[in-house]
């Protein structure tokens, strides 16, 4: 759709023994990669911090930014991190309902950007 305006999306990418952090939102059926909107003049990567703080309660102790991997969707034009943390997810319950650490065998019904960014992120 030419000259639709893309939302900014901090888009964060934690793997864990193998395991990626995914989170559903309240109303929602299907995953996605944790994040959220960037504001105003705000980097990327202190947005994905404010973000995983605000929403799961966890503290980043390591970002890249990773630009070949951004992806932009429908709504959203995902700017996406490779992020390392302490702790697990404590849900808010304000916005996300529900996170898993998927091991990407499970059959579990993901957002389209989730199976894009994952699968080009497995090719670099």
């Amino acid at each position: 759709m030419a000259g639709r305006r893309l939302r900014p999306r901090a888009t964060a990418v934690l793997i864990r023994e193998g395991r990626v952090l995914l989170t559903r939102d309240r109303g929602q059926r299907r995953y996605a990669l944790p994040g959220g909107g960037i504001k105003r003049g705000e980097p990327t990567i202190s947005a994905v911090a404010r973000e995983l703080h605000e929403e799961l309660r966890m503290e980043l102790t390591q970002v890249t930014r990773l630009p070949k991997l951004d992806f932009d969707g429908m709504i959203n034009a995902h700017k996406v991190c490779l992020v390392e943390a302490d702790g697990e997810p404590i849900l808010r319950r304000l916005e996300i309902e529900d996170f898993i650490w998927w091991d990407g065998r499970e059959e579990v019904p993901l957002f389209p950007h989730v199976a894009h960014i994952l699968s080009r992120m497995q090719k670099e």
